[in-house]
């Protein structure tokens, strides 16, 4: 079992910890990343006159696993505009952009699809600009007036884990489960950790059973202070995980 070393106050070991992160889009329909270079040229130097966003449907929109998905919407402009620079938002942060170039009656469908996705509630915002496509331009020009938004909000599941230890003597044995997010089979990950003078060491998470059992170390004469810590998370059946739980207590004898 390796040992990872890292110096922390105790204010800042809590029992309940969500991991997230937040990343970038695929192109797999054509969405730009997140904070890639500007498509096309302003309205500076467009013809924008008269050109708007008409419509720009907003439908049913979910995470599932982690990953969010919409329904595949509408949208339509007027002339000048023949397409449409789409802006996708989560909680505020841009999450990619899309150019999408019209049909005969200058509209076209969307959808968007993002992850990960924290488990947790979630505003999901998308922001249409017209644009003006041309032969022989390497993108499509972005008109900054005229522009529709939508909103919505949306959840993702999250599992709970459930954490019970107890103390007999110098043994600590616990028990974990997990309920919640989209069901089981749950899997648990368990790590141990060890506060004395010299600060924190963790141990990496290894997934294991529901059981768990830790020897209490006696404290030294040389350890003023000597605490040691079990946490625990849980995946559910679609691969989101719990906030950490854990359990700790001072071995004195």
């Amino acid at each position: 079992m390796s040992w990872k070393k890292t110096r922390l106050p105790l204010c800042s070991l809590v029992s309940g910890l969500m991991l997230a992160a937040c990343g970038g889009v695929t192109d797999e329909t054509g969405v730009e990343p997140a904070g890639a270079e500007a498509l096309g040229t302003q309205e500076s130097a467009l013809d924008c006159a008269g050109a708007s966003v008409t419509s720009l449907n907003l439908g049913s929109v979910g995470s599932w696993g982690g990953a969010l998905s919409t329904s595949n919407e509408t949208w339509s402009v007027t002339y000048p505009a023949n397409g449409i620079i789409l802006e996708y938002y989560v909680d505020g942060v841009l999450r990619g952009t899309q150019p999408i170039q019209g049909d005969a009656n200058r509209s076209g469908t969307w959808t968007f699809n993002d992850s990960p996705i924290a488990c947790g509630s979630h505003t999901f915002q998308v922001k249409g600009y017209p644009a003006v496509f041309e032969s022989g331009t390497p993108a499509p020009g972005r008109c900054t007036t005229g522009s529709m938004t939508k909103s919505t909000t949306f959840s993702q599941g999250c599992p709970t884990a459930n954490l019970l230890c107890t103390q007999s003597g110098t043994t600590i044995s616990c028990t974990g489960s997990g309920s919640d997010g989209v069901g089981g089979p749950y899997i648990s990950y368990w790590r141990e950790g060890v506060q004395n003078d010299s600060g924190m060491n963790y141990t990496d998470w290894e997934q294991g059973s529901g059981t768990y059992g830790l020897f209490c170390i006696p404290a030294t004469t040389r350890d003023d202070f000597y605490r040691q810590f079990i946490y625990y998370k849980v995946k559910d059946a679609s691969g989101v995980e719990s906030p950490v739980r854990s359990f700790s207590r001072v071995c004195r004898y």
